[in-house]
């Protein structure tokens, strides 16, 4: 049996939504699987705006017990996997250090495996790292999509056992044909958030527009923080016209449908351990243009299913959108080929966690 510690929807984002599909795959292998899910994860001052998806389908069977100010629900989560022979957590943030650390306590030694997200949180703060080393030190393995993590991992906790495999698209979405262009349409899809690097794809807009008028750029995804900083950097760079800002948290019955309205995604990240995001534009069969930072240089190859530029090269981006508006057909066939399976990820799990049975 595996017990799952973390969350799943209807809770908002990718980790949620990469769980469950992990937890599918586990299924499907074979394993028994018991959840304890956050029903509240995060204070509402690291967490803008509902925790909560409506458009979700709840994950069946799973018990949504664990809340961010109740340690006596951490622990009770904890004794509940102590018949299991696996406890999987996702690892995105050290704020939730304690409450995982606290709940393998009361595993009572209980094996975990952790799926390592975010090593390290993209804003730092105090005691980030001594609550990371703490935590990858408990477990008996870990499993990353990118090397960049994997090595991050093998700093905080030299000798842990570690699988790689590349990062699957968190939803199902149909590949749809390309819509006509010109105009062509770009996407800048997920949480706004300041290592997204948006600033440079509105840069990158002022400098197509000098030189063509049939780009535009939709931006939609929740802001971390207030949207009004955006609307005047829309503004002040003369973009109203060619830039959609579409505030707001995209839900998972929208994705697939926003995707196909679209010719190429970008992804200017300034610094990135992983994307969900690049995986499921592929799934999309959808080209990508980012930077070269993080997991992003491998879930792309440059020229074939994307391009990739560095972090923050404004010139660069912007001559990377023109190379790839020619060639959207190609870069959407090529990025169809590119999708990996969830099976693996579920394999990866198992090796480094080692369940004996499946009782």
């Amino acid at each position: 049996m595996i017990h799952f510690l973390g969350p799943v929807p209807p809770l908002r984002g990718g980790i949620a939504q990469h769980s469950d599909r992990l937890l599918d795959a586990l299924v499907d292998a074979g394993h028994h699987v018991t959840v304890d899910a956050w029903s509240h994860q995060y204070p509402r001052r690291l967490y803008p705006g509902d925790e909560v998806d409506p458009s979700a389908v709840p994950r069946p069977s799973a018990r949504f017990t664990l809340r961010w100010w109740d340690p006596s629900s951490w622990v009770r989560a904890g004794r509940a996997a102590r018949t299991a022979d696996l406890v999987l957590i996702p690892w995105v943030t050290p704020v939730q250090a304690v409450a995982y650390l606290t709940a393998l306590r009361a595993a009572s030694g209980t094996p975990a495996v952790g799926i390592i997200h975010n090593p390290l949180p993209h804003e730092r703060r105090p005691f980030d790292r001594v609550l990371t080393r703490s935590m990858l030190r408990r477990l008996t393995g870990a499993v990353t999509h990118a090397r960049t993590v994997s090595e991050e991992v093998g700093k905080l906790a030299p000798g842990l056992a570690l699988r790689e495999v590349p990062h699957p698209p968190n939803l199902d979405v149909e590949e749809a044909p390309l819509p006509d262009g010109p105009p062509w349409r770009l996407l800048f899809l997920g949480f706004i958030r300041p290592y997204k690097g948006l600033d440079t794809a509105l840069d990158a807009m002022v400098e197509l527009r000098r030189r063509r008028d049939d780009v535009t750029l939709t931006i939609a995804g929740q802001v971390w923080g207030s949207p009004d900083p955006w609307y005047r950097a829309i503004h002040e760079r003369g973009l109203d016209d060619v830039v959609d800002f579409r505030p707001g948290y995209v839900p998972n019955s929208r994705l697939g449908l926003l995707l196909a309205e679209h010719h190429l995604v970008v992804a200017p990240y300034r610094s990135a351990t992983q994307s969900g995001i690049v995986p499921l534009a592929q799934a999309a069969g959808r080209g990508v243009i980012a930077t070269d930072v993080g997991g992003l240089s491998e879930a792309l190859t440059d020229g074939v299913d994307g391009y990739l530029t560095p972090p923050g090269d404004v010139p660069a981006f912007a001559a990377a959108i023109e190379r790839a508006l020619p060639r959207v057909q190609e870069l959407a066939d090529a990025a169809r080929s590119a999708s990996s399976s969830w099976r693996d990820v579920a394999e990866a799990v198992l090796a480094v966690g080692s369940p004996t049975s499946d009782r």
